[in-house]
């Protein structure tokens, strides 16, 4: 099993396949000793501080390149603000887009800005080549190629940050 060695105020991005999860990772632990996590996530529909298991549900976890200039305490004191009050939406307030808010990068989702672009480019592609473009081929392209696009944008790994247990 690999585990990762982290520190607060690291992001970290977990694996869901189509799509990645950033969380920021806090100056708290759980009863188990794992570092307890802040992120906003549609399952529970706003921003929560929990434990590391429940945010990653076994999915590869590691560290990505994301740097700010904030301190630490003032991130955390942000991020926590928005428990409870931040309301979840997949293409205006992510996870992605959390972390950056509140960590003072612009605030963006790479991953929402690609399947946007992947879709419109698929749709276009399938309404001026084909013959009879219907609307579920249009939309059936567009999905394909949204999902592939998303796929490119991944968050770097850092290298270093995976240890053996």
């Amino acid at each position: 099993m690999k585990n990762l060695v982290v520190k607060p105020g690291d992001v970290v991005v977990s694996d869901f396949g189509l799509y990645q999860h950033w969380s920021l990772v806090t100056d708290k632990l759980c009863e188990q000793g794992y570092p307890m996590l802040i992120s906003a996530t549609k399952r529970n529909g706003t921003v929560q501080e929990e434990k590391w298991v429940d945010v990653t549900q076994g999915k590869h976890t590691y560290v990505t390149n994301v740097s700010f200039d904030r301190p630490l305490s003032d991130v955390l004191f942000d991020a926590r603000n928005q428990i409870g009050l931040w309301i979840y939406s997949v293409t205006t307030n992510n996870c992605e887009h959390f972390v950056k808010k509140v960590t003072g990068l612009k605030v963006t989702s790479k991953q929402v800005v690609a399947g946007v672009a992947g879709a419109a480019v698929g749709a276009t592609l399938v309404a001026t080549l084909s013959e009879n473009p219907k609307a579920i081929k249009i939309l059936g392209v567009a999905a394909l190629l949204a999902a592939l696009v998303v796929l490119t944008v991944k968050a770097t790994e850092q290298n270093e940050s995976t240890v053996e247990i």
